[in-house]
């Protein structure tokens, strides 16, 4: 005899009972539950499914960067090599110092020499860099008083007295053969013995030639008691000062 299964006889059972009006028995009813979809059953061992994630949070507001920070990183930055050299500029500005000449003094004679030159009126007519003007020569150049007067004692004698005053003392040329012709003041009664032989060597110095104490000795002392006996001393006692301590 074949076994009827429970699920038959339980719905038999439940009908009729509705057909008698109720019963004693209550309908069997399945403790099992359809799954929904292909989705399996759950079981007491699964842990409930996690919430979902939330929303990501919207991303803070973004500062702006301040104006000094934005110059900082704009700016040019200094290269590594340059760091080391910037280190040494004040030890090549002391080597460098070191090799200037020394500043001329204010009382010395080539100082003294500028300022009779600029200020007396010689600039005013052989030009201030000695290069001429008008009718009136050039101490530079083919006139150039090394060339004119190649002893500088002859030159200060000329300068002293001037051209009337050279031709008193019976010259017509110059050192070098030049004629007299007339028009160079004498400077000896407006000028000193020192303001003199200051601007004669600051002629000298317009066409590059420097304080040479033999060349400025030679015949020295004779030509200023030729030319200028009354002053000679004061003359020799200056080119002394200028032989102990050279003109700088």
């Amino acid at each position: 005899m074949t076994e009827v299964p429970e699920h038959l006889l339980a719905r038999s059972r439940a009908r009729r009972a509705a057909m008698t009006g109720g019963g004693d028995e209550a309908p069997a009813t399945s403790t099992e539950v359809e799954p929904a979809g292909d989705s399996a059953p759950a079981t007491k061992d699964e842990a409930p499914a996690a919430p979902a994630v939330a929303a990501a949070a919207a991303p803070a507001a973004i500062e702006p960067t301040p104006p000094w920070v934005q110059a900082a990183n704009q700016r040019k930055k200094i290269p590594y090599w340059a760091v080391p050299v910037l280190a040494l500029l004040p030890f090549w500005a002391i080597l460098y110092a070191l090799t200037l000449d020394p500043p001329t003094p204010k009382d010395s004679p080539i100082t003294l020499g500028d300022e009779v030159y600029a200020n007396k009126g010689c600039a005013g007519c052989h030009g201030a860099g000695g290069g001429g003007n008008g009718n009136i020569p050039a101490l530079i150049g083919d006139t150039a008083v090394t060339k004119v007067w190649p002893t500088p004692a002859k030159q200060v004698a000329w300068i002293a007295l001037g051209s009337d005053g050279w031709k008193k003392a019976g010259q017509t040329t110059m050192e070098n053969g030049t004629p007299v012709k007339g028009g160079m003041p004498g400077w000896s009664t407006s000028l000193d013995p020192e303001e003199i032989m200051a601007v004669s060597l600051h002629e000298r110095l317009l066409n590059g030639e420097a304080f040479d104490a033999e060349a400025w000795s030679k015949d020295f002392a004779s030509t200023m008691e030729e030319f200028l006996p009354d002053e000679a001393a004061e003359y020799e006692k200056v080119l002394e000062e200028w032989t102990a301590q050279p003109p700088v």
